[in-house]
């Protein structure tokens, strides 16, 4: 991987010959942590609820591994649980009995990305946007809000999201704060 810094910015080129410019450092693997393509242990739940709501698998899986890394007993500081970080209340709202439970919590997450989904008209960056940072804000701007944690979420998955189809150009923006930040997402 080859590093340059501008604005306080990392350039890297992925494996993949995608370019991820962000301000977070990657950190190597050591080969042996989960990701998409090796994940297994849920494909038969993420597969059922899948099909049964019409979300992409693929998708529902770069979720989990950006949400929790495949870990369901994951809880953020913010109190989102499980392996797609349900908030208590959506967790609720959805019907979802246990969020510890990787089939609950997969059966609510693949639910509330579709019910996003139809609330943004199938925009992917919207209903991701909502997915991170709640449709709300999403919904009042109409646009993925300027919150770097968000932006940069929709960035990753949207860069792993059909990569090796297509090439992504790179854009220049500024957050609401002033800290330059490039992306791959148009304004």
């Amino acid at each position: 991987m080859i590093f340059i810094l501008i604005f306080g910015q990392m350039i890297s080129h992925t494996e993949t010959g995608n370019v991820l410019i962000t301000n977070i450092p990657q950190v190597e693997s050591n080969g042996t942590s989960n990701t998409v393509t090796e994940c297994t242990t849920y494909n038969h739940i993420i597969k059922h609820y899948c099909q049964h709501y019409g979300v992409d698998q693929e998708l529902v899986k770069l979720v989990i591994e950006k949400e929790s890394r495949f870990n369901p007993n994951a809880v953020s500081r913010s109190g989102a649980i499980g392996l797609m970080q349900l908030m208590p209340a959506t967790a609720e709202n959805l019907g979802v009995k246990d969020p510890y439970n990787p089939r609950d919590n997969i059966m609510g997450g693949v639910k509330y990305l579709r019910d996003l989904f139809d609330i943004f008209d199938g925009d992917i960056e919207l209903t991701l946007a909502a997915y991170h940072a709640g449709p709300g804000k999403v919904k009042k701007l109409n646009r993925v809000p300027s919150i770097p944690e968000t932006m940069e979420y929709v960035d990753y998955i949207i860069s792993r999201y059909g990569a090796a189809d297509k090439k992504n150009p790179i854009y220049f923006s500024l957050t609401e704060e002033g800290t330059p930040f490039f992306t791959n997402r148009p304004k």
